[in-house]
């Protein structure tokens, strides 16, 4: 009887540990930010900044102003997605950090490094600082597109670049469709 005891107990011991492995989260899970989620025109609050994006728009073609109202066109083989955003630093300076655009599929595209936006910026603050950050993106992955920034990079040598850190979510609603031109002031970083 004991035996029997035994066997039943390590038969039920070994289900329990089958089904926690199965229900332990993978480690893209155990290791994502805490995003803080919001829509268009609504403040999105985390710990080191605050941002709220006023809206995005598509382009096959962007127009770039910089100093002195000069313009730039800028060509992709692509559509090109601009966000304007206001960003606003809690405590101190630190800059948005890692800024993407997260696909339907899933895949996410890092804002372009052509030239400076408000993502390299420095947030001072309670400081709002407005402006725009720009994508390109394949047609088919803009409707639906996720606006992500995590792993806020500060710029005070006492913090560091926390890659736990929270995040955030805005759902950009677009369609997909794209008009010819789109215009965007460039950052004096």
């Amino acid at each position: 009887m004991n035996k029997l005891i035994a066997l039943v107990a390590s038969a039920l011991l070994l289900v329990a540990v089958g089904a926690a492995q199965r229900l332990r989260p993978d480690a893209d899970r155990v290791y994502q930010p805490l995003s803080s989620t919001g829509a268009i025109g609504q403040d999105v609050r985390t710990t080191p900044y605050t941002v709220r994006v006023e809206r995005a728009e598509t382009g096959r073609e962007l127009v770039l102003t910089g100093f002195l109202d000069k313009k730039e066109k800028r060509a992709t083989k692509g559509v090109w997605v601009v966000v304007h955003l206001t960003a606003t630093a809690t405590q101190e300076r630190v800059q948005l950090g890692t800024v993407e655009l997260q696909a339907l599929n899933g895949t996410r595209y890092a804002a372009t490094d052509r030239f400076s936006t408000l993502d390299s910026a420095d947030l001072d603050a309670g400081i709002p600082r407005r402006g725009s950050i720009a994508f390109e993106l394949p047609p088919d992955a803009v409707k639906g597109a996720i606006l992500r920034i995590t792993k806020a990079r500060y710029t005070t040598i006492h913090r560091l670049n926390a890659a736990l850190g929270p995040g955030v979510e805005v759902a950009l609603g677009l369609s997909g469709a794209a008009v010819p031109t789109v215009t965007i002031a460039q950052e004096d970083s």
